[in-house]
C-alpha cells in the first residue's frame, strides 16, 4: 500500500501546516500555564531573597540579646608608647590604677659552649664533607684575579693547591686544626679575594670574604678565617656529627625528670631536638649553626630551675649543655605605690594582682596608669547593624509589593497582592515602634527615647539624634540592657519570636512559598495530559487525511484507466 504521510501527494492539500496550525491553536492555554509557572519561580526566587534578609535581621536582632555587650569594657593607658598594657573583662570593675613594673620576668635557660665542634675535618677531607654552617658549593672563585676552580670532589688540600696554582705559588693556604682556622698568605703582599663572577661560595664559607687583609711583614699579606669554621652536622647521625669522642650507641637523658632516649648510631640530632620539644619537659631545645652552639630554654617565665641528667654516653655534655643553668627571674610590680609584688610570667593575671577581670601584659618596666571604663563601641556598631537589617527589609518589601499607576498603565512587582508579605512592613514598623511595658516609669522605653526613629514618610530608621544614643550609652547603660534584654517583655526578644514564627519550618515564609511551587507541580500535571491529549488528537487527524490521500488516490487510478478504454 502506497505511504500518503506525505501531505497533498494526491489531493494536493498541505494538510500537514493545517495540522500544525491547529495544533498550536490548542496549545495557547499550555503556553499560559508556562507563562505562570514563570511567575511563579520568580516569586519563589524573591521569597527566598526575602528570607536570606529576614534572617539577617533576626541574626542582627539576636546580637542585641548578648548581655556581653552591655558589660564590655575597655582598659586605656596613660603612655601608649609604653609597653605596659591591659584587657578588662565583663567582670572588671570601673575605675583607675597605677602600675609599676620594675623588673620582666625572664625564663632559665642553658646555654652550651661555642663552637662546640673542635674541627670541621682537616686537609684530606672532601669540601663536600666539611662540616660547615654553609654548605659549600663548586664553581670558581677568585684570588689575586685570578680565577680558582673546585668541585664538591676536591679535598681542602686540592684547594689550597689549586690557589697556590692559580696565583703561579704567590698565595699559599693552611689549615689550623687547634683554631678550626684557614689562613691565606700572599708572597708579594697582594691579596684580593673574591670577584663579581664567583660562583663558589668557598671564600664566604670559609669565613674569609671581605675581611681586612693584615700586613704579614716582610712584604707579605695574609687573612684568616675570622671564627672556628666548623660547627655540629646536625642532620648526620649523632655518630658522625662531630660531637664527643665521638657519641655511640643507646643512651637516655633527662630534662626537668623527662627522660629522653636516643641512638646515637642512627639517629640525627635534629630529631633528637625534636623529640625533645615535643615531650612533656616544658623547654625548647635548639642549635645556632653561627655560634656553634646548643640552648636548652623553659618555655614558661619565671624563677623555674631546669634540672637535666646526662646519659651514660656523655650527650649532654658533648653538647656543653651540663653546666649551671642561668635561672631566670620573676616579674616584679607593685601597685597604686604599695608593696612589691611577683608574677612567674609578663602576663599578670587576678592570682598576681587581685584585680577581678583585668590581665595586663608587660614588655618593658616602667610606670602606666590604666583606667578601666565601660566599651559601648561593640554595643553601638550591633545597633546601627541592626537598623541597617531592618531597612534593607523594608526596602525590598516594599520592592517587591509595590503597585504604580501611570496614565491608564498599572504596574504590579512580582509578590504584590500577597497580603501576609504587604503587612509585613507594617508589623516591622509597629515593632520597632512599639514601648517595653516594664520600662515605661522611666525616660527610656521606646527606640525614639534613644535617638532612633523613622525616616519621614518611610518605614525604614535611622539614628536622627546621635547625642541621645551616646547619652544612653554613657549613662543609661542598664536600662539599655534591660531594653534589649533583661525585661520580660523586651524588644529583642519580643522581634525574635516574631521572625521565629516567620521563618520556622511551616511557617509563614514555607507556607507562602510552597503555595507557589504546589501550584507549579499542578501546572506541570496539566501540560502532561494537555500534551497526551493533543498528541492523540494529532494522530487521529493525520490518520483521517491520509485515508483522505488514499481514497483520492484510488479514485484517480480509476479514473485514468478508465479514460484508456477504447469504445467500439
Amino acid at each position: 500500500m502506497e505511504n500518503f504521510n506525505v501531505a497533498g501527494l494526491a489531493s494536493g492539500f498541505d494538510w500537514n501546516s493545517m495540522v500544525d496550525q491547529l495544533m498550536a491553536i490548542e496549545r495557547i492555554p499550555q503556553q499560559r500555564l508556562r507563562a505562570e509557572k514563570g511567575e511563579n519561580d520568580d516569586k519563589v526566587d524573591a521569597l527566598k531573597t526575602l528570607k536570606t534578609k529576614l534572617d539577617k535581621l533576626k541574626s542582627s536582632t539576636v546580637d542585641l540579646k548578648s548581655s556581653s555587650l552591655y558589660n564590655s569594657k575597655s582598659a586605656g593607658a596613660s603612655d601608649e608608647t609604653l609597653n605596659i598594657s591591659a584587657k578588662a573583662g565583663t567582670n572588671a570593675s570601673k575605675g583607675n590604677f597605677e602600675i609599676t613594673v620594675s623588673q620582666l620576668a625572664t625564663a632559665t635557660r642553658r646555654i652550651g659552649t661555642a663552637d662546640v665542634v673542635s674541627q670541621m675535618g682537616d686537609e684530606n677531607t672532601l669540601i663536600s664533607a666539611l662540616r660547615t654552617s654553609t654548605e659549600i658549593t663548586e664553581g670558581t672563585f677568585s684570588v689575586n684575579g685570578q680565577e680558582v676552580t673546585i668541585a664538591e670532589t676536591d679535598s681542602l688540600q686540592d684547594v689550597f693547591d689549586a690557589i697556590s696554582i692559580a696565583t703561579a705559588g704567590v698565595v699559599t693556604g693552611t689549615y689550623d686544626s687547634v683554631t678550626d682556622t684557614i689562613s691565606l698568605e700572599s708572597a708579594s703582599g697582594q691579596l684580593e679575594l673574591g670577584g663579581e663572577e664567583d660562583s663558589s661560595n668557598f671564600l664566604k664559607a670559609m669565613k674569609l670574604h671581605q675581611l681586612e687583609v693584615v700586613d704579614g711583614g716582610s712584604g707579605t699579606a695574609t687573612v684568616t678565617s675570622r671564627s672556628a669554621l666548623g660547627v655540629v652536622d646536625v642532620d648526620d647521625t649523632v655518630a658522625n656529627s662531630g660531637i664527643g669522642g665521638p657519641i655511640t650507641g643507646s643512651g637516655t637523658f633527662h630534662i626537668n625528670g623527662v627522660a629522653i632516649a636516643f641512638d646515637a648510631d642512627n639517629e640525627s640530632i635534629s630529631a633528637i631536638l625534636a623529640r625533645v620539644n615535643e615531650s612533656e619537659a616544658g623547654v625548647t631545645m635548639s642549635f645556632d649553626s653561627a655560634a656553634d652552639q646548643f640552648r636548652i630554654i623553659n618555655n614558661e617565665t619565671g624563677a623555674y630551675a631546669m634540672n637535666v641528667s646526662d646519659s651514660g654516653n656523655g650527650f649532654l655534655a658533648a653538647l656543653g649543655l651540663t653546666g649551671s643553668a642561668d635561672v631566670g627571674k620573676d616579674l616584679e610590680f607593685s601597685m597604686d605605690g604599695g608593696a612589691t609584688k611577683k608574677s612567674r610570667s609578663n602576663t599578670i593575671t587576678t592570682e598576681s594582682h587581685g584585680l577581678t577581670g583585668v590581665t595586663i601584659t608587660a614588655s618593658e618596666t616602667g610606670t602606666q596608669t590604666i583606667t578601666i571604663d565601660s566599651d559601648t563601641e561593640e554595643l553601638k556598631k550591633k545597633v546601627n547593624s541592626f537598623i541597617s537589617a531592618f531597612n534593607d527589609v523594608q526596602d525590598y518589601i516594599q520592592e517587591k509589593t509595590k503597585i504604580t499607576v501611570d496614565g491608564d498603565e498599572v504596574e504590579a512587582a512580582i509578590l504584590a497582592g500577597n497580603r501576609e508579605l504587604s503587612s509585613l512592613d507594617s508589623k516591622l514598623r509597629t515593632f520597632a515602634f512599639g514601648q517595653v511595658d516594664e520600662l515605661t516609669s522611666g525616660t527610656l522605653f521606646r527606640l525614639e527615647h534613644m535617638g532612633i526613629d523613622f525616616i519621614t514618610g518611610t518605614s525604614k530608621l535611622e539614628i536622627k539624634d546621635s547625642s541621645k544614643l551616646d547619652e544612653a550609652l554613657v549613662n543609661d547603660l542598664d536600662t539599655l540592657e534591660q531594653f534589649f534584654v533583661g525585661a520580660e517583655n523586651n524588644f529583642s526578644g519580643r522581634l525574635d519570636s516574631f521572625l521565629e514564627n516567620f521563618l520556622k519550618s511551616d511557617g509563614v515564609m514555607d507556607t507562602i512559598q510552597s503555595s507557589y511551587t504546589e501550584r507549579n507541580s499542578d501546572i506541570d500535571e496539566q501540560i502532561k495530559e494537555m500534551e497526551r491529549r493533543l498528541e492523540f488528537k494529532r494522530d487521529t487527524l493525520e490518520s483521517s487525511f491520509i485515508a483522505m490521500e488514499a481514497a483520492q488516490s484510488k479514485t484517480q487510478n480509476q479514473a485514468s484507466a478508465l479514460a484508456g478504454l477504447s469504445l467500439p
